[in-house]
């Protein structure tokens, strides 16, 4: 089994502002392969698929919770919505080495 280590990338996005009027991808520096999204401050809806999330339809994030986006695939395809009001989320990126 190898071993898997991971090392920050810049690039970092804090306080990606997120509303419920539209939906938000984001923008991920060449060299990230994973990510961690920080949610700061209301609860947002969430996809990996491509597919657009709304306010009933994803997976919902609250306060508090990481999100962890596990590919390079999950990155380019994450979209997200707030439920209500305004959110911000902190996304800390990665390059993912196995070897």
């Amino acid at each position: 089994m190898g071993v898997r280590s991971r090392s920050s990338v810049s690039g970092a996005q804090f306080a990606l502002a997120v509303t419920s009027a539209a939906v938000v991808t984001l923008t991920v520096p060449d060299a990230a392969m994973v990510a961690e999204i920080y949610v700061r401050t209301a609860p947002v809806v969430f996809t990996r698929d491509g597919t657009d999330p709304t306010a009933t339809k994803g997976v919902q994030a609250d306060v508090g919770d990481t999100i962890v986006l596990n590919s390079r695939n999950e990155l380019d395809k994450f979209k997200v919505i707030a439920v209500s009001t305004t959110a911000a989320l902190d996304i800390e990126y990665y390059t993912d080495v196995s070897g």
